[in-house]
């Protein structure tokens, strides 16, 4: 199957009239009251609780002050590559250390008011809510850094104690504050739950680096009553002990012995705890799995995330993709602003959902997750033995003009969104998929490699509008391609179109003429969303 304009036209047509009409709620007065009654219940009924705003309904849309906490893994590659180059078994280990601290985070959160989001390679996201409303003070500040500060302490013990210090991590933490729009876009194993808003996407540029240390935005420090200004290395790095300095000179004495005090239960309680867990089997020991791969046939639509473990992971050769909505983030926080954040949600919904019948129907690829406004997809052509990477290229390529040919139909159909772009970043390489950490739901989906790692810089390097070629999906790029794109593997404006008379297919030209009105890109310098690496 491939893109038809017609077909994707009638998608768009058919989520916009069933795309739900957004309820949105304010989290301090609105959404808690009903959640707690909804938690004692389930408690009484000892069923499951899930955190707050982790399983929101499809239509629902809460507005949230945040503290938007970003761990990033500084020296990730070091376990992932070996001898500057990825095998199978780097990416075993590389998937035992990830393995080692998504556990980690995962026993930390529930300490405190920060809850886990989401997981993306070496990348970790959490998230305290404001119990105030939209505004976020020191006590959530301090809330932020007591769950940094036990992460961290919870991590060493456990790397020292549980795996012989086989695999010692240096953090980046990037942290910002502000309001965001809390959604969900996943069911089951494949929960999805967002957090819309500049905040998050600035925490996640913060945590984006080579040098350890933690980073807090501008409008953090404000909180703090530290100076600014920048995003620098020397502004923004927070020495040790200065949370617990500042805090006491504003004579917060309830928060600073808040911060200086152990939680319910210490780092060194938690890592007992945890192997007294693995000694009765009740968790499986994160330092001991051993991954075993195997190559998945194509197409890699039919994957099934919930039947990945360890020992049931794939490994083979693919292209990664990163499709990025530009400015977005300007979007939804005008959006926040005016009131208006029904119709951008809902907007976001609908481009979202054909964005991945594009990957999933039209192509055959697999979704792996969205990020925000980003999605990250994988694709691969071949059989049961080997993938056919030139194929597999030419296949990606024809995907990303048929994003842009559909999201094109999407700024036709729906109001609003004529200032966003998309940009688009594709890598080829061997890359592992499985399911790490705390078993269950909240098991973790990964594709983690160095093609994820540069299709994401890929599209990190794009302007509105382009797509960008890392270099070994350039060099597998056919022949019948190579006028679409330049030296360096840029290539502006590609529709699907292009693609098919390029490789002199019949293009997916529809039936008949539906609109008139030519789509002007906008600027270049649209900032995107979505910025991060992984």
């Amino acid at each position: 199957m491939a893109w038809q304009h017609d077909r994707a036209r009638q998608r768009i047509m058919d989520r916009i009239n069933e795309a739900p009409a957004f309820q949105v709620q304010r989290f301090h007065d609105e959404y808690l009251p009903s959640y707690e009654d909804h938690r004692v219940k389930l408690e009484a009924a000892r069923e499951p609780v899930t955190p707050p705003l982790f399983n929101l309904p499809r239509g629902r849309a809460v507005l949230v002050g945040t503290v938007q906490v970003y761990v990033g893994i500084t020296n990730y590659d070091e376990f992932r590559m070996d001898e500057g180059r990825e095998t199978e078994a780097s990416h075993e280990r590389a998937l035992r250390f990830l393995h080692l601290y998504y556990s980690t985070c995962d026993r930390v959160v529930g300490q405190g008011r920060v809850q886990r989001v989401d997981f993306h390679g070496g990348r970790m996201h959490a998230v305290v809510l404001s119990l105030s409303g939209t505004d976020v003070n020191l006590e959530d500040l301090a809330e932020a850094f007591a769950f940094v500060r036990d992460f961290q302490a919870v991590a060493d013990q456990a790397n020292r104690e549980l795996a012989n210090s086989e695999f010692t991590a240096r953090f980046r933490i990037g942290i910002d504050v502000g309001p965001c729009v809390a959604i969900n876009n996943g069911t089951g194993l494949e929960q999805e739950p967002m957090f819309l808003g500049s905040a998050a996407n600035h925490a996640a540029k913060l945590a984006s680096g080579d040098q350890p240390g933690v980073y807090l935005s501008d409008r953090a420090r404000s909180i703090m009553g530290l100076p600014g200004p920048g995003i620098s290395e020397a502004s923004n790095a927070v020495e040790s002990g200065i949370v617990e300095r500042v805090l006491a000179q504003r004579d917060e004495t309830e928060l600073a012995e808040r911060l200086s005090v152990d939680r319910p239960t210490s780092p060194k309680e938690l890592v007992e705890s945890w192997r007294q867990d693995i000694r009765s089997k009740r968790v499986d020991d994160p330092t001991t799995p051993r991954f075993t791969f195997h190559h998945k046939e194509p197409p890699l639509s039919e994957i099934k995330y919930r039947d990945l473990s360890p020992s049931n992971s794939i490994r083979m050769p693919l292209v990664s993709v990163f499709a990025d909505l530009s400015g977005y983030t300007a979007y939804v926080d005008a959006a926040i602003a005016s009131g208006d954040v029904a119709d951008a949600v809902r907007a976001l919904y609908v481009i979202r959902e054909e964005f991945q019948s594009v990957v999933e129907g039209d192509f055959e690829g697999r979704k792996v997750r969205f990020i925000g406004d980003c999605i990250h997809a994988l694709l691969a052509e071949g059989d049961k033995t080997q993938t056919d990477a030139r194929q597999s290229v030419t296949q990606r390529v024809s995907c990303a003009g048929g994003l842009h040919s559909s999201f094109n139909l999407c700024q036709q159909e729906l109001q609003g969104i004529a200032a966003l772009g998309l940009a688009i970043g594709l890598e080829l390489g061997p890359t592992p998929i499985s399911r790490i950490g705390i078993r269950g739901e909240r098991s973790v989906r990964l594709a983690t490699s160095v093609a994820t790692a540069l299709s994401e810089k890929m599209q990190m390097d794009c302007d509105t509008g382009e797509v960008k070629l890392g270099p070994s999906a350039l060099q597998k790029l056919p022949a019948p391609l190579h006028d679409l794109f330049d030296a360096s593997g840029l290539a502006t404006g590609l529709s699907y179109d292009d693609v098919c008379i390029a490789l002199s297919v019949d293009p997916a030209a529809p039936a008949a003429p539906v609109h008139t009105k030519a789509h002007t890109p906008p600027s270049r310098n649209v900032p995107r969303a979505h910025a991060t690496t992984e």
